[in-house]
Order: C-alpha cells, then sequence, then structure tokens
C-alpha cells in the first residue's frame, strides 16, 4: 500500500515555508507525505485529511469543501470555536515540533486504518460504528448513541425479526421509566433520518407480533 498525501493548504507564507521545505523530505514518515494544495484541489479531489491555518479554514467554511478531518495550525488569536464546522479539528499550537506532528498524524492514519477494517458495508450504503455515521456514495449522517445502538442490533439481526421486548433490553436493559414508547419514538426518528438524509425509504420494518428488522433487500 502506498503512503496517504496529506495536502497543506497555509496562507500564512512562515508556516507555508516550513511545510514546503519538509514536503520535500519523503522520508520523514513510513505512511504520509505532505503536499502542497488549494481550494480547487480539495474539492476536485475530495482529500478527507488536511493541514490547515485560520484564513484556509474559514475558506473551507465558506465554500462548503467537504473534509473529515482537519489538523489546525493555530496561527491566529482568534477563537476557533467560534467557528461552525461540521467536521472534526485537531488544533496544533504555536509554536510546536514537526515531530510531534508526524507522530499525531501518523496516530491518526493508523486508528482510521482500524476502523476501517471494522466498517459495515452493504450494498447501499456503509455504517461506520466508531463514528456512528451512516453513509451512501451521495449523502451521510450521524446517528445518536442511542440510534446507534437500535442499528447495531437491528444489523446484528439482519436475517431475523427482534422484538420490541428484546431490543428494549439491549439497548436500555430495562432503565427504570422506559417502556415501548421511548423504542417507538427513537426508531421513529431513526427512520426519518435515514429516509430523509439517505432517501432510503423502509430500510427499517416492523411486523406485528414479531418485531423489527432490516429490509434485506435494500440492504
Amino acid at each position: 500500500m502506498g503512503k496517504s498525501i496529506i495536502p497543506f493548504i497555509l496562507e500564512n507564507p512562515c508556516l507555508s515555508n516550513i511545510f514546503v521545505e519538509v514536503a520535500g523530505n519523503k522520508n520523514i514518515s513510513k505512511i504520509f507525505d505532505f503536499q502542497t494544495s488549494n481550494i480547487e484541489k480539495l474539492k476536485r479531489n475530495k482529500y478527507k485529511i488536511i493541514i490547515s491555518d485560520h484564513s484556509t479554514l474559514q475558506k473551507i467554511l465558506n465554500e462548503k469543501v467537504k473534509v473529515h478531518q482537519i489538523f489546525l495550525i493555530d496561527d491566529s488569536n482568534k477563537n476557533s470555536s467560534n467557528f461552525k464546522i461540521d467536521v472534526n479539528v485537531i488544533k496544533i499550537n504555536i509554536p510546536f515540533k514537526m515531530d510531534d506532528l508526524y507522530h499525531r498524524i501518523e496516530n491518526y492514519l493508523i486508528q482510521k486504518n482500524k476502523n476501517i477494517r471494522r466498517l459495515l458495508k452493504y450494498k447501499y450504503f456503509t455504517y461506520d460504528p466508531s463514528t456512528r455515521e451512516l453513509s451512501s456514495d451521495s449523502f451521510s449522517l450521524r446517528f445518536t448513541e442511542k440510534e446507534s445502538q437500535i442499528f447495531l442490533c437491528l444489523i446484528e439481526n439482519k436475517d431475523s425479526h427482534i422484538s420490541k421486548k428484546d431490543l428494549l433490553h439491549k439497548v436500555w436493559s430495562y432503565g427504570e421509566g422506559i417502556d415501548t414508547h421511548t423504542l417507538e419514538t427513537h426508531v421513529y426518528a431513526l427512520r426519518k433520518k435515514i429516509e430523509t438524509k439517505l432517501k432510503m425509504k423502509d430500510l427499517i420494518m416492523f411486523e406485528e407480533k414479531k418485531g423489527y428488522y432490516l429490509n434485506n433487500s435494500i440492504l
């Protein structure tokens, strides 16, 4: 397997010069290389991990570029928490050591690869239990913790039905004050999310006296 490419877009000239210099050294990491990039390249190639500074981050948000993980070099006095973002940001405070940054990126990639091997892949969608993200070719959505537990129970029983009683026991362990109405409310919300975001209707089905089940025809 080849090395991962980690693009960097840094408008701060000092930071940019540092990364341009280290990008020329292909032996720094065994699993990734840095590569200079720009917003247009991000749109075309859809990189999932990038290095940015605050100015670049703002442009990514404004342009609505889809990126899963940003390593943000904190070169500003602005509070990055003021940004409304839908991606994960790992903030790197200045001053920082490049060796420390390499290790953080390597650890992230190693963990990410482990998670990928745990992905549940089906014909029309993929589910990542670690991030609680359900995705198709065009759309993705993230479940709440309880929604994820319900969905995983349905996947584990994808060739059969699971009763309301069993689902309540598995997800809530018959917690005090929890009844079938609570379950039905969560399943309804889960169905609406999947139908609205992924355009999948009737993925979660219910049969009286048998319980819930996944529609195998669209798995």
